[in-house]
């Protein structure tokens, strides 16, 4: 059997595992990455990568290929009544950031270009397609595990795991971390449409919200939209056998632009969080959805995924010292100490937001009422500059504020 040993093995190539590989090429760590999956990620899911994200992009040194391949830019947002009122329109050119956009760039091509990049470095490893089992834990550290890779069995030596493989972990099922989930009433359903004419500008996202219930349009690479909403009362049978016709008169109700779409359905989803309780054990840390999946109701997933990975990175021990285990241990522990006060926080807005588009529509209904309550929010949030900067801050990354503003002690 042929035995590998390495300084980091990433178990799990999606978007946070491959975006970890790429951010260590050439670090002088010794990468191993083992994914299962053959083909590419799901297209409709999480596609826009916040100002945050595509600042740690431009400090890898990778930005300029993601525009080699076709990415493009989203410049603001806003959040329309289903008549289409303005309830909140902005640019994020308002806020002193160093990338004022998204990238946007499709989903399934995100992880591919990651991979892409980090094989060209001259310390990484990548086994595809590859399934990570018989792991031998040892005192709460994972010493070993085996694959089958090109009809071989290797066993894997690692000083570091990085649990990146969803929200099934295998990962994380090995060393037992325990979660806590929450499971939303209505799964979300993600439709491709070809951008109506009306929809401007054409690099915004759009949110709509009425008494027949919320859904969020995103631009996309290839000119068309994308169009998100949770599933009401009519369930997933009557998506799934809709009509054209049926569906355009659906989305009509609840977002006026969309009378008459052409839509088809791209998938369905169970909205759910899953969050890990401690990120860290062991020489073992979580990451992506292994470590906190969440409702795609502010579309930031994605984000989350690679938003704390630069914060990892610097928490690592010198390459000279990776073997050592209580190093490990130590480096481990004071990236989750520092990861947490931003990660409980993120969170937590997420499930008020998920908890405030999962509800039972309906005229006249205790939902139209919240949406209604809602809608009456985003207009204060939109009159009053202090809760507007909050707003922004957020929806782009910077939740304490801009690079160049002080940030709290324990995220310094």
């Amino acid at each position: 059997m042929k035995t590998v040993e390495t300084d980091l093995l990433i178990v799990g190539g999606g978007v946070a595992g491959s975006a970890l590989a790429c951010a260590l090429r050439d670090s002088g760590y010794w990468v191993v990455l083992v994914e299962q999956r053959t083909g590419r990620l799901d297209t409709a899911r999480g596609d826009h990568l916040q100002p945050c994200t595509v600042d740690a992009l431009a400090r890898w040194g990778v930005l300029p290929r993601f525009y080699e391949r076709g990415a493009g830019r989203r410049l603001g947002h806003e959040f329309r009544s289903q008549t289409g009122e303005s309830l909140l329109r902005a640019d994020y050119s308002e806020l002193p950031i160093p990338h004022p956009y998204f990238l946007v760039y499709d989903h399934d091509l995100i992880s591919e270009t990651f991979l892409d990049l980090a094989s060209e470095g001259s310390n990484f490893d990548l086994f595809r397609p590859a399934v990570a089992r018989d792991f031998k834990v040892v005192e709460g550290r994972i010493r070993s595990l085996k694959i089958r890779a090109d009809g071989e069995d290797v066993l894997i030596k690692p000083h570091i795991v990085v649990g990146a493989d969803g929200s099934n972990s295998i990962v994380r099922s090995a060393l037992d971390f325990a979660t806590f989930e929450h499971a939303y009433h209505h799964p979300v359903v993600v439709l491709l449409s070809p951008r109506p004419t009306r929809l401007v500008p054409d690099n915004y996202f759009f949110r709509y919200s009425g008494p027949d219930g919320v859904l969020g349009i995103h631009q996309r690479m290839d000119g068309q939209i994308k169009i998100t909403l949770p599933i009401g009362a009519e369930g997933i049978p009557w998506w799934k056998k809709s009509s054209k016709e049926d569906r355009a008169c659906a989305l009509g109700r609840r977002a006026d632009i969309l009378k008459g779409c052409d839509s088809t359905v791209a998938g369905f989803y169970a909205a759910r969080m899953i969050r890990a309780v401690d990120n860290v054990s062991g020489n073992v840390v979580l990451v992506g959805d292994a470590a906190h999946s969440i409702h795609p109701a502010r579309g930031q997933g994605l984000n989350m995924g690679i938003a704390n990975l630069q914060q990892l990175i610097d928490c690592l021990p010198d390459v000279a010292e990776v073997s050592r285990a209580e190093k490990v241990r130590q480096a481990l522990l004071h990236y989750q100490g520092q990861l947490r006060p931003l990660l409980d926080r993120t969170i937590n807005r997420h499930h008020q937001a998920a908890t405030e588009m999962d509800v039972d529509m309906g005229a006249g209904t205790e939902g139209a009422a919240l949406i209604c309550k809602h809608n009456q929010k985003i207009r204060e949030i939109n009159a009053r500059p202090e809760l507007r900067r909050m707003h922004l801050l957020e929806v782009t990354g910077y939740p304490f504020g801009a690079p160049s503003e002080a940030e709290p002690d324990y995220l310094a």
